[in-house]
Parts: structure tokens; C-alpha cells; sequence
């Protein structure tokens, strides 16, 4: 009894020693992050549900392997973060996802396995899908097909039948929603129409409508296939039709198109104006308010 107290003892004082290290002194090695792998350490608790250091850390390791490949890029020279900023996006994203996750748990909302298989087909059938999953794998993420899966078509399409089920709660008439876009699109497309301007005023997205609808350079996977698609369809400076999504109806301007050196387009550069059929954003803002949060890495 008192060898195994002795051990008990050894091993609590480890997993403090490393939880010190890992929460007070920032240790980010590989044996930590193989420690976490065994020892549950949360990095963030959202109603008290953790968000695990180990999911953390190996998607942050995962963004920075993405983003020095595209400094290292000579077509890519704009809206390349660095570290803190990398940590920041990441943090909300994570917490994003286990809302969502929450929220659908307490509503009955659930992916299937049939599902999720569907996803991953469509996105093979797109035109030259074999050579931009072949370098967003094995050369940006360095993830096999099934983690890809489940860490980010999964929450995508967990999100997305949220967003609906919390869209349908509200009752949006889609008929006047596309009514309205159009509308705007039409002002758009007017001589001399001033996109920015426009944007301001009409545009339910919050954070780019601030900025004349501006997104600034972003990389594949931002937006919503369907949009996506249609997007790196266009030509510099075209303007879109409507283009429907779970958060609404977009009309983009497309401004810029970066590629890898392999021709793969890997960012674009554009503006929008979002006609809103469920204020995604502001949900997420109102879910945050009323969960506890606590955040442990910095």
C-alpha cells in the first residue's frame, strides 16, 4: 500500500509539475504535447466541457506548418498572421465549435457517418479536387483523409444544420430575403455604383460592412463550398449574382486571386455585402454571453 501511495504521489506531482509548466510557463514541446495526449489537460472549459490542450496545440502547430509554407510562397506576400494572431483565431474558433457542439447536443442536432462520407465525395468531385486536397494534406495540414474528416468537415457541417435549426426558430421568409438582395445587387450594378459605399449601408455583416465590405485576403475554406465554388469561378473586378449560404445571400466582388506555385488558387482577395437570413455572428455573441468560459493558454 504504501509503494502504490508512493507512485500515486510521483505521478500526481508530474501531472502538476507539467500542468504549471504547460499553464504558467508556456511549455510547448513535443513530449508535452505527447503527455497531453494521455493526461485530458483542458485548454479552455465552455460550460464547463473542456476543449483539450492536445486538440489546441496540434492545431496551432497545424497553422503555422500552413502559414510558413505560404511565406515561403512568392505569390503570397499579404494577411499572413503571425503567432499571437494565429493563437487568437484559433481560441475563438475552438470555443465556436464547442458551442455549436452544445447546442446541438441540447436540440437533438446530429451528423451521420453517411453524412459526413457525402461531404467528403462532393469535395472530391470538384475540378482539379485530387491535386488541392493532395497539398492541403500532406504538404499545408500534414493530416490524413480522416482527420480532415473529423476536425474540419465535421464541425462545418455540424454548424450548418445549426444554423439552420436556430434560423428556423426566428421564421425567415426567404422569399423577401432574396427580394432583398436582389434589390441591393441591383443597386450594385448600377454606373458608377460606389460597392464600398453600398456596403456600408446595406450589408448585415457587421465587422466587414464597417469596412466598405472588405475581407481582405483569405484562405480556401473561409466560406461555404457553395459560395467558394462560385467564387473562384469569377474574374478580377466581376461582381456576383445573390449567391445563397446558410447565413444569407452574398454579392461579392471579387478583387484578387493568390496561387501556390503548383497553380493551385490558395487565397483570394474580396468584398462582400451580406444580406442576412440569421445573424450567425450575433448568436454565437449571445451563446458566449450566456455560457461560462474560462480560458487557460495564452
Amino acid at each position: 500500500m504504501k509503494y502504490l501511495a508512493a507512485c500515486i504521489g510521483v505521478a500526481l506531482f508530474f501531472i502538476i509539475l507539467f500542468g504549471v509548466g504547460i499553464y504558467r510557463l508556456g511549455w510547448r514541446g513535443s513530449f508535452v504535447r505527447g503527455l497531453s495526449v494521455a493526461i485530458p489537460y483542458p485548454a479552455v472549459l465552455v460550460d464547463w466541457e473542456p476543449i483539450r490542450f492536445y486538440t489546441y496545440v496540434d492545431d496551432f502547430n497545424t497553422l503555422e506548418r500552413y502559414w510558413d509554407i505560404q511565406r515561403e510562397n512568392s505569390n503570397v506576400f499579404l494577411g499572413i498572421p503571425n503567432s499571437d494572431d494565429i493563437r487568437e483565431r484559433l481560441i475563438d474558433k475552438l470555443v465556436n465549435e464547442k458551442l455549436v457542439q452544445i447546442w446541438a447536443r441540447a436540440h437533438g442536432v446530429t451528423i451521420t457517418a453517411d453524412e459526413l462520407e457525402r461531404e467528403w465525395q462532393r469535395l472530391l468531385s470538384k475540378p482539379e479536387a485530387e491535386s488541392e486536397v493532395h497539398y492541403f494534406l500532406s504538404d499545408a495540414y500534414g493530416w490524413s483523409e480522416e482527420k480532415f474528416k473529423q476536425r474540419v468537415l465535421y464541425p462545418f457541417l455540424l454548424q450548418e444544420k445549426v444554423e439552420r435549426a436556430a434560423a428556423d426558430e426566428q421564421q425567415i421568409d426567404e422569399d423577401t430575403l432574396f427580394a432583398r438582395a436582389d434589390e441591393v445587387r441591383g443597386l450594385v450594378a448600377e454606373p458608377d455604383a460606389d460597392f464600398e459605399a453600398l456596403a456600408r449601408e446595406y450589408s448585415d455583416d457587421g465587422f466587414s460592412a464597417a469596412h466598405g465590405g472588405d475581407l481582405g485576403y483569405f484562405p480556401r475554406g473561409t466560406f461555404e463550398p457553395q459560395v467558394e465554388e462560385a467564387l473562384y469561378r469569377m474574374e478580377i473586378g466581376e461582381i456576383s449574382q445573390p449567391i445563397p449560404s446558410s447565413f444569407g445571400y452574398h454579392i461579392i466582388r471579387l478583387d484578387d486571386v493568390l496561387y501556390n506555385d503548383a497553380g493551385v488558387a490558395i487565397q483570394a482577395a474580396a468584398h462582400q455585402i451580406l444580406i442576412a437570413s440569421f445573424d450567425f455572428e450575433a448568436w454565437l455573441n449571445d451563446q458566449k454571453e450566456r455560457t461560462p468560459i474560462y480560458r487557460l493558454v495564452y
